[in-house]
């Protein structure tokens, strides 16, 4: 009887530790409200996200369940402020979540540096840039147009598709 009562208390312990340690996780990723049910770096490994419909593949870094929404985060942990191409980002990955899953996010999450939260609307109006964006980057690529300076000339050289992008 006192092993019995002494594994209890051991598991009782165990998973207030748990929760404690997942709760640190998420303050340190900036994520404070849903359930995690995907991310790129953990065992729960997210899906790549597929659309032949759209021509579009992608996968955020994590994918959180609030309430009825799926809603993709993606981590940019050394920019300080929001930029173009990241809100257009996180719009690909509602497009696909929506596609994929049939529920439409109402919007995306960015964490920033230092755990920063910014919550991107998943609007008719951002969906409608988008689909001009990638509408135009087909283009390119059926012309065979070069896209034109690097924008990021570090960046670039350190990505691994620098050769598809700049032959």
């Amino acid at each position: 009887m006192i092993v019995l009562i002494l594994l209890l208390v051991i598991a009782a312990g165990g998973y207030v530790l748990l929760g404690h340690w997942d709760r640190r996780q998420r303050s340190r990723l900036g994520l404070t409200t849903g359930d995690i049910i995907a991310a790129d770096d953990s065992a729960w490994v997210s899906p790549t996200l597929r659309s032949k419909r759209h021509g579009l593949v992608g996968r955020p870094d994590h994918l959180l369940r609030f309430g009825g929404q799926l809603i993709p985060v993606e981590q940019k942990p050394r920019s300080k402020h929001v930029q173009p191409s990241h809100v257009m980002q996180v719009a690909a990955q509602c497009l696909l979540v929506e596609e994929v899953y049939g529920v439409r996010p109402e919007y995306g999450v960015l964490v920033l540096a230092g755990g920063v939260q910014e919550r991107l609307p998943y609007t008719p109006e951002i969906e409608r840039r988008l689909r001009q964006i990638m509408t135009r980057m087909r283009t390119l690529l059926d012309d065979d147009v070069e896209p034109g300076p690097l924008w990021s000339s570090a960046k670039c050289r350190a990505c691994g598709f620098v050769g598809t992008c700049w032959g």
